[in-house]
């Protein structure tokens, strides 16, 4: 595909994008904006960041613009539950609970863990919005995807309309969000096609909705995931298979290979564990820019930003946890203090 017709293809891409129910959550187009002493510090030819973290709606990231058509979807199903779930920190937990409420909705939750007293800022926000929440009795985040049939086969034996959503929301649905994005991104970069966008990447729903619209936009620039929570090549196969299944959904496009997407190791000492190179790169991001990056998986993957490269970094949020984080590390100081 020739740069010439990309811009059509944006068009055929968008009115594919407005042929399925939405409902709006976020403020878009979210700004992207310079951010030249962090690139400075980073060792970054050039550096922009797509401030998905301002999309406005219940801290929820990047999480907004995949509710969008999955809150559409389950109203369309005539579901009057949304079923979902996640760990207890699970901002996609959070957000859907505020979208249950906005759409007057149910909202269920299936959590990894046991009950009892968490200082997650999220589930307390998740509790805050009336959520149901069933707890796996395990902390491996796969449980929840082996209860969460078994939820939603109970509230339908109850006369519920139970609409499940995969954790992070992650399907062809929600991915949508993300191709009409990647439009979003090409129209703000004027056409360039010389950067190197770098995503955080955990379930898969948001990198697999750009791939797929980075493909129909004639790919004008380089894809780097950085999975924070699974091998990178299982990552891959993950976003892979998303970015086909959106593609169909949108009825346009071939499906990509894997040339598509540059998957990148960002677990660093495992899912939801601080990297060093992670809080390095959380702690120039604020001294820089004052700009607030999550341990789990936007710090982890700004770190990991390409050297002497033009990069847009797309932040997916994580506000709350960046928060979290402040406090705890403000706690410790103050105890440090007190001891000397």
């Amino acid at each position: 595909m020739t740069p010439a017709s990309a811009p059509a293809c944006a068009g055929r891409l968008m009115a594919a994008g407005r042929a399925l129910p939405r409902t709006r959550l976020a403020v878009l187009p979210t700004p992207l904006v310079p951010a030249p002493r962090l690139a400075e510090a980073l060792g970054l030819r050039s550096l922009l960041v797509k401030r998905d973290d301002l999309t406005g709606f219940a801290f929820g990231g990047n999480k907004a613009r995949l509710l969008e058509f999955l809150i559409a979807g389950a109203v369309a199903d005539g579901a009057d539950t949304l079923l979902t779930g996640g760990a207890p920190g699970s901002n996609f937990c959070a957000a859907t609970a505020a979208a249950a409420r906005r759409a007057g909705l149910g909202c269920e939750l299936v959590i990894a863990g046991i009950p009892g007293p968490s200082k997650s800022p999220a589930l307390a926000l998740a509790r805050s919005w009336d959520v149901i929440v069933h707890w796996t009795g395990t902390p491996d985040r796969d449980s929840v995807d082996a209860r969460l049939p078994v939820v939603a086969a109970g509230l339908t034996a109850q006369g519920r309309r139970p609409y499940l959503i995969p954790r992070g929301g992650a399907n062809a649905l929600g991915a949508v969000g993300y191709a009409l994005a990647a439009a979003e991104l090409h129209e703000q970069l004027g056409g360039r096609r010389d950067v190197t966008v770098v995503v955080p990447t955990g379930s898969g729903g948001t990198l697999a909705g750009l791939v797929a619209g980075r493909l129909l936009l004639g790919r004008p620039w380089a894809l780097t995931g950085c999975s924070a929570s699974r091998p990178p090549q299982a990552a891959a196969r993950q976003v892979l298979t998303l970015a086909s299944q959106c593609l169909r959904l949108l009825g346009t496009g071939s499906g990509p290979g894997p040339g598509d997407v540059t998957m990148v190791d960002a677990r660093g000492p495992g899912h939801g564990v601080p990297s060093p190179a992670g809080r390095a790169a959380a702690a120039e991001a604020m001294r820089t820019e004052g700009l607030m990056l999550d341990p789990v998986y936007t710090a982890k993957a700004l770190a990991l930003a390409p050297p002497g490269r033009d990069v847009v970094f797309w932040h997916t949020g994580g506000v709350l946890d960046a928060v979290a984080t402040a406090q705890d590390t403000a706690a410790q100081d103050t105890a440090a203090e007190e001891r000397s």
